[in-house]
């Protein structure tokens, strides 16, 4: 042929068909064809499907299928010859004879593009949109098909199906040799047969690889999966069924997950290495169902002793192996009750003077392994995370028939750890030290009542001038605020603000007072603020029954009177509280230094403003009982004896009966006070019982504390919501309060009727409902 014209013209069919014939034929043996042959073959199908006076496309279809299935025919003969002798032979024979096939029938649907898409594409389009449209979905469909994929269905329908039952066969032989470690058949060849399965349902021919999922409708997998994926995961299900009964008796628990996990990768690759990528999870879920889900109460009856025992190695094959077939609830339950009594095993029966340091130091412990326990056997599993929290939660939180004591031996840890006393640590050592123990924090359920110890004792630091660094207070009350929120740590913030004022004022005040006699340091604290209150110190006697009314001493009158002037110059409207009495009562100590005129040699003593006050006493006369030095100091009881001892064991007071002080006991001025020394420290009394009424104090306030944020949680819920029931308040209110305290249900209801006594609340005429009144 001279040239190509694309104008429709007559044309001998059986002339035309004779040369396509023989390049189908060269195609599908593969054999070579120049390119001049393509190119004219190309045409005289373009020819034959414009022809004229009647287009032959439907003619070269029906020639072209009667070629495809001659051509099978005869394959699927030689395929039956060639394994005559053995059907071992057949996945070879086949083998030879796909590969060749399957890339022949690429080309001959490319040389057949334009018969595809003229006749068979348009065809089905009039069907589509023809007048039967809508009983098209109950008609047979793809009676007519492009050419590559009829290629494939004949190949299917004629090669495939007579030899299913033996090919499969073969298939399944060769996969359970493999099993056996035996390789008669080439892993390409099996591989490559089981993939004509895929292929054979391959309409759109697009893809470079069929192991690559199709996103298309391109390929259903009905052939593989029919033919062959249901007969191989039976077979699977047997193998593996009878193996795990047989090992399962022979082996221990221990050996028996290893054979598992070893049998289970095995087979993973063997998937990889033979299967279509959909049957992966199949065949790995089918063989954890047949030797892990069957006999998980095996394993389960094991868990308890591996994790007392803690065989790491162990757990994590039975977590490997249970976790994927959601079979690790026992596991969980078993771990958590496991750190849970290791953690109480640890905090039990805590003694001696470091109690706060051994308490933190062992659930650190606790923590610290368990945790390194889960990241390395669990994978850091979410539910053993939250197995080892609700533990390490009910540890902290534990009653050993009183209220916990976690809130008040950490706030006792921080205090040591930033106090000056903390020797031999570096910043970066508290810093850590301080992160750690706002892990315990995030445990402690009364977080309130921490507050309050730790409040009381950053106050006692930032008085006494006792903080180890700013930095590490800053620090710490910032990781407070990570895990609490601002409002938590609100006031600590303003009592640093408070002391920074309060130099500057001082320092003013100094400047504007030149005439001053005495030097003094004050420090104006808010009260909201700070834990302080004047009438603290009475509070903490009551049971002793003894009011303390505090008498200044005289001689600090006018510098008081001067700096209560200055201020209210400065800051009009406001009041001042002087705080005198906190100096036993809360250990916050205001240091009185003072020289000893009246001895030989001028002594420098430094004291607090109580045995200031007692020490004035005797400005008139040397001796005096102790009774009157309590009518002029204002002091008594405890408060009164332990100041006059401290005195008298710092040389400064004589005693007439030195083994006991009562009210009629004789004290006299020292006058002949004789000392190397040119300061005295006279040590601060330390009262009896005093920590643990100041724990009394800290809980009674927390209780009041406690009511007054419930009644606001409980008025801001119904405010929003206007109407509630009882069942979804309680459990706002629990949900809001969780943070600071978890909240006792009956502790919720008293509220709730105190505030409808209140009017805040009533009830509707339903049952158990509430309204808030406006």
């Amino acid at each position: 042929m001279a040239y190509f014209t694309l104008r429709p013209k007559p044309v001998d069919f059986n002339e035309i068909w004779d040369g396509l014939r023989t390049t189908l034929q060269k195609l599908l043996n593969l054999q070579p064809l120049d390119r001049r042959s393509w190119d004219d073959n190309f045409y005289d199908i373009y020819a034959l499907c414009v022809a004229v006076p009647e287009p032959l496309s439907a003619q070269l279809y029906a020639k072209t299928k009667e070629f495809l299935e001659e051509h099978v025919a005869k394959l699927y003969q030689n395929i039956c010859t060639g394994s005559e002798a053995s059907d071992e032979y057949l996945l070879f024979e086949y083998y030879k004879h796909w590969k060749v096939y399957h890339e022949g029938t690429t080309y001959i649907h490319k040389l057949f593009i334009y018969l595809n898409k003229q006749f068979v594409r348009t065809k089905h389009q009039a069907e589509v949109e023809g007048p039967y449209c809508g009983y098209n979905q109950y008609l047979p469909q793809n009676e007519v098909m492009e050419i590559g994929p009829l290629a494939l269905y004949i190949w299917r329908e004629n090669a495939i199906k007579p030899i299913e039952d033996r090919l499969v066969r073969q298939l399944l032989n060769a996969i359970a040799a493999d099993r056996r470690n035996v390789f008669y058949v080439p892993a390409n060849i099996v591989h490559d047969v089981i993939m004509s399965f895929i292929q054979v349902d391959d309409v759109g021919l697009l893809r470079d690889s069929i192991d690559k999922p199709s996103y298309t409708k391109d390929v259903t997998y009905d052939t593989y999966r029919n033919m062959f994926e249901k007969k191989f995961l039976h077979e699977t299900k047997v193998y593996y069924t009878l193996l795990s009964n047989s090992l399962i008796n022979e082996l221990s628990c221990s050996e028996y997950m290893e054979k598992v996990i070893e049998c289970i990768d095995k087979e993973n690759e063997r998937s990889r290495r033979y299967l279509h990528e959909i049957s992966y999870e199949v065949v790995t879920r089918l063989c954890r169902e047949v030797m892990v889900s069957e006999h998980k109460d095996k394993l389960h009856s094991l868990c308890r002793e591996l994790i007392r025992t803690e065989q790491r190695h162990d757990l994590h094959n039975m977590y490997s192996l249970l976790q994927p077939i959601q079979g690790l609830g026992v596991v969980v339950r078993e771990f958590e009750a496991f750190v849970k009594q290791t953690g109480l095993d640890a905090v039990r029966n805590l003694q001696g003077d470091n109690v706060p340091q051994q308490f933190v130091d062992n659930v650190l412990q606790v923590y610290n392994k368990f945790y390194a326990m889960v990241a390395e056997v669990f994978a850091d599993d979410g539910d053993f995370i939250g197995a080892l929290d609700k533990a390490l939660q009910a540890v902290v939180n534990h009653w050993e028939g009183q209220k916990p004591k976690a809130s008040e031996r950490l706030a006792r840890y921080t205090d040591t750890l930033l106090r000056k006393s903390a020797k031999g640590l570096s910043e970066y050592e508290i810093d850590a030290r301080l992160s750690q123990a706002i892990i315990i924090f995030r445990y402690i359920d009364e977080k309130d009542i921490f507050q309050k110890f730790y409040s009381k004792m950053l106050a006692n630091r930032l008085i006494t001038n006792a903080s180890v660094s700013k930095d590490a207070e800053e620090s710490m009350i910032n990781k407070l605020k990570q895990a609490c929120g601002f409002e938590f740590t609100s006031k600590l913030s303003r009592m640093f603000t408070d002391i920074g004022l309060s130099h500057d004022l001082t320092q003013k005040f100094i400047e504007e007072t030149p005439k001053l006699k005495e030097q003094m340091q004050v420090l104006v604290l808010q009260a909201g603020a700070w834990p302080l209150s004047p009438t603290q110190s009475q509070e903490n006697y009551e049971k002793d029954q003894v009011k303390t009314t505090f008498n200044i001493p005289s001689m600090l009158h006018p510098s008081i009177q001067q700096f209560e002037d200055f201020y209210h110059h400065s800051h009009n409207g406001r009041k001042l509280t002087w705080l005198f009495n906190l100096s036993s009562g809360m250990n916050f100590v205001e240091q009185i230094e003072l020289k000893l005129l009246y001895l030989d040699k001028v002594c420098i003593v430094t004291m607090t403003v109580h045995q200031f006050a007692i020490l004035s006493a005797f400005a008139v006369e040397n001796k005096l009982d102790v009774s009157k030095i309590g009518d002029l100091s204002g002091l008594s009881g405890d408060l009164l004896y332990k100041n006059i001892r401290a005195l008298v064991d710092a040389g400064i007071l004589l005693a007439a009966e030195k083994e006991s002080i009562h009210d009629n006991t004789e004290i006299s001025l020292n006058m002949g006070l004789s000392t190397k020394r040119t300061r005295i420290k006279v040590m601060s009394p330390q009262i009896q019982r005093q920590v643990e009424k100041e724990v009394e104090h800290v809980n009674n306030t927390v209780m009041q504390d406690r009511k007054y944020h419930m009644e606001c949680t409980i008025v801001r819920i119904m405010k929003t919501r206007k109407v509630m029931k009882h069942a979804a308040l309680v459990n706002e209110v629990i949900e809001q309060t969780k943070e600071r305290f978890i909240p006792d249900i009956n502790f919720i209801k008293k509220n709730i009727e105190g505030l409808i006594e209140k009017l805040y609340l009533q009830r509707t005429d339903q049952a158990d409902e509430y309204q808030y009144l406006a």
